[in-house]
């Protein structure tokens, strides 16, 4: 296979163009990206439009499962979370997940990557991952990640398209958009069915499935310096292993509506922004038990239904100021979350549940000062406060977010340090299942240094972290850990430009946290990505290596992936790809139960990433 892998690359290689002026980390001018990026909010990934169409990125899972640091993985529920895979604890929820200015979320857990790590990537022009705890004037609360995607515009792509693409286990997808500008009214509506066919998999004379059928309609209206979005989002489909440690279900449901109106302003050449966004979803998720074979809690069940409604509500205002040196802004925000999960039934009886709280109203406050020392170094000041209201006699909490940064470039050489102390307020769904919880603090310290030539970026990130008070679930219920945790790691990454349209990028990362159970395996991971683009004639060709070890004490996974795009004119468009070609890609194991314990408790290991070969066809109009 590696034999295999060599070959392809070097076929790349060899078919490269001669050598042209290099264009530099966030190529191209006319790109979005350029625009958008803003080094001193983080460590900086941009995913070009190249180079996603490059890619053939068809998902989000086809970018976050070569991201620096992580892999993508779900939960038993087969729900994107890429930091954690147990179903009582969802540690992805200071991954904050941004479509154009409007953060994705929902109130029970706080991220919207439970909902859309997986979107599809049809309707987006780029993407901008920020890691190592980013800047605080993001949003409301604070993050570890934050993930911003940039939806196409009439500015850069007016007129329609067409695609539709078919996959082996008959995956289909079709989507559709226009975009244009009248009188000085810009509109872009974009409209996707998704069916996603998955493998099944046969454990304890139960079948599991994942598929998911998915729905989605998005638009956005913009005059002047004013924009309108709607978002509406509906899926359907199985819930894989179900939420509850126990016997596997007979049979799993899952449904998911998401609608959000929001609305962004600039005003004063851009310096004030004001933004609002009204979020609501609503939740569904049914189980179904053999006679006998529930869940150790649940004696006697046979059908276990759960309906949840959540809703939120954001405003924001920002105000920018130069004055001389410095860049000052100061922001004020409000958001409301509020949620009802009482509506559960077992064997078809409605049971009165007893919820701790159903509201709850967060105010933040932030000041960021970005200093110029001269035309070389810049210096990063960040404060950010938060007020977390709970009703019902909750438990309200208190944040504070510190950091301080400092940025030195010249023409080869950007060096960035940030040091940042944060804190993290427990989400609604922790809460009601212990309402003691404090809040959980992450001090950390990240250097990176990267270095440029004409042909050549060549960038290596130190970073340290500690993690006191950290959320786990050590049998005995949720509770903060008494131990304090440390987290190291090291990244390097390497990019060479043959030409113009060819380029290969290598990547190598390492880390390890200690555990916050007594008692508990520290871990270790190491992952490597191998991505080549090259472009011959009309044909663009995508090949990609990722290799995990350590990943959740699983053997060690080689996906490799590669595609062709072909155009056949300037309007039409055919590309086919392999994902997980050779099957030996990453596995995740989920153990059936914890309670009563037995020998025969022996784990479900599936892939992350299934096989699958997918034809695509797109036309523009």
């Amino acid at each position: 296979m590696k034999l295999l892998i060599l070959m392809l690359m070097l076929f790349s290689i060899t078919n490269a163009q001669e050598i042209d002026s290099l264009l530099n980390e966030y190529e191209t001018d006319s790109e979005l990206s350029n625009k958008t990026k803003d080094e001193s909010a983080g460590n900086l990934i941009v995913y070009t439009r190249d180079d996603l169409e490059r890619m053939q990125a068809e998902s989000l899972q086809d970018v976050l499962k070569s991201l620096r640091l992580f892999a993508y993985t779900e939960n038993r529920m087969g729900q994107p979370d890429i930091l954690n895979q147990d179903p009582m604890i969802y540690y992805s929820s200071s991954i904050r997940v941004y479509l154009d200015e409007t953060e994705l979320l929902t109130a029970m857990t706080g991220s919207g990557l439970i909902l859309f790590g997986n979107m599809e990537l049809d309707f987006i022009d780029h993407i901008e991952v920020y890691q190592g705890f980013p800047s605080f004037d993001f949003g409301i609360e604070p993050a570890t990640v934050v993930i911003r995607l940039y939806s196409k515009t009439a500015e850069h792509d007016e007129g329609g398209r067409v695609k539709a693409t078919l996959a082996t286990n008959g995956k289909n997808k079709q989507n559709v958009y226009y975009t244009n500008i009248e009188d000085g009214v810009s509109y872009f509506i974009y409209a996707n069915r998704t069916d996603d066919i998955k493998d099944t998999y046969e454990h304890q004379g139960q079948t599991l499935r994942r598929d998911t059928k998915t729905n989605r309609f998005y638009g956005s209206v913009g005059v002047e310096n004013h924009t309108f979005n709607f978002h509406v989002m509906k899926s359907d489909g199985d819930a894989f292993m179900g939420a509850y440690i126990g016997n596997i279900p007979e049979n799993t449901f899952k449904k998911n509506m998401f609608v959000n109106l929001s609305t962004s302003s600039k005003f004063m050449d851009d310096t004030l922004a004001l933004n609002f966004s009204y979020i609501k979803t609503k939740n569904k998720v049914s189980y179904a038990y053999d006679a006998g074979k529930a869940p150790y809690f649940l004696p006697g069940t046979t059908s276990y239904l759960q309906e949840q409604e959540e809703s939120s509500f954001t405003a924001s205002l920002k105000k920018e100021w130069k004055l001389d040196t410095h860049t000052v802004s100061v922001g004020t925000q409000y958001r409301y979350k509020d949620f009802d999960m009482d509506n559960i039934e077992i064997n078809s009886l409605v049971i009165p549940t007893n919820q701790a709280y159903d509201r709850e109203d967060i105010y933040s406050l932030f000041i960021q000062d970005l200093i110029s020392l001269n035309e070389n170094n810049l210096v990063t000041l960040s404060v950010m406060d938060q007020e977390y209201i709970r009703n019902n006699n909750m438990k309200n909490q208190n944040t504070l977010q510190l950091r301080l940064g400092y940025i030195y470039t010249n023409r080869e050489w950007v060096s960035k340090t940030f040091i940042s102390s944060q804190q993290f307020a427990t989400e609604p769904y922790m809460a009601m299942q212990n309402p003691d919880l404090e809040e959980q603090t992450y001090t950390s310290i990240l250097q990176e240094v990267s270095y440029q030539t004409s042909q050549t970026l060549s960038k290596v990130i130190l970073g340290y972290g500690i993690n006191d008070k950290m959320i786990v679930d050590d049998g005995s219920g949720v509770r903060n850990s008494d131990i304090t945790s440390a987290l190291h790691l090291i990244i390097a990454e390497f990019t060479l430009h043959f030409s113009q349209k060819d380029k290969l990028e290598l990547q190598a990362n390492y880390w390890s946290f200690e555990s916050p159970l007594e008692g508990g395996d520290d871990t270790e991971h190491h992952s490597y990505v191998a991505r080549m683009l090259n472009s011959v004639s009309d044909f663009d060709i995508f090949n990609e290596l990722v290799v995990h070890q350590g990943y959740s004490n699983t053997d060690t996974g080689y996906d490799y992936s590669a595609g062709v795009k072909y155009q056949v004119n300037k309007d039409f468009h055919i590309n086919i790809k392999g994902e997980n070609i050779f099957d030996t890609g990453l596995e995740a194991d989920y153990m059936n139960q914890v309670i009563p314990y037995s020998s025969s408790n022996d784990s479900v290991y599936v892939p992350v990433t299934e096989r699958r070969f997918t034809l695509g066809m797109e036309y523009l109009f």
